[in-house]
């Protein structure tokens, strides 16, 4: 098991963010959202939408970003050929790490039924 991040496991383009969004079905807590729409690609992808108006200074979206990176990186492998865009919400503004880690690995849990 590799926990690289690398390019192929991003969801880079504008194109694909909009199909995702359009095509995708979404799921969500109270501290992320979640769009996953399948990919004809050999692996799942991650894309990340983190608005500064939601979470505030670059600091904490930073936070979160290394955050859903690194909670991804470990179920890359288990979850099916899916790209999946994560939202942050307010609440996820002033949690822990520890309540943001198990609200992601629910969210994963959903992708994975």
């Amino acid at each position: 098991m590799t926990l690289r991040f690398p390019p192929t496991a991003r969801v880079l383009r504008k194109v694909d963010f909009e199909a995702a969004y359009r095509q995708g079905s979404r799921h969500g807590n109270s501290h992320f959202s979640l769009t996953v729409r399948p990919n004809q690609l050999a692996a799942a992808r991650l894309g990340m939408a983190i608005a500064a108006r939601t979470v505030g200074k670059a600091v904490s979206r930073n936070r979160l970003r290394r955050i859903i990176r690194e909670s991804f990186r470990h179920v890359r492998e288990d979850l099916p050929n899916v790209d999946l865009i994560v939202g942050a919400r307010v609440a996820a503004r002033d949690a822990s790490t520890r309540e943001l880690r198990a609200s992601l690995d629910k969210l994963w849990n959903k992708v994975l039924r």
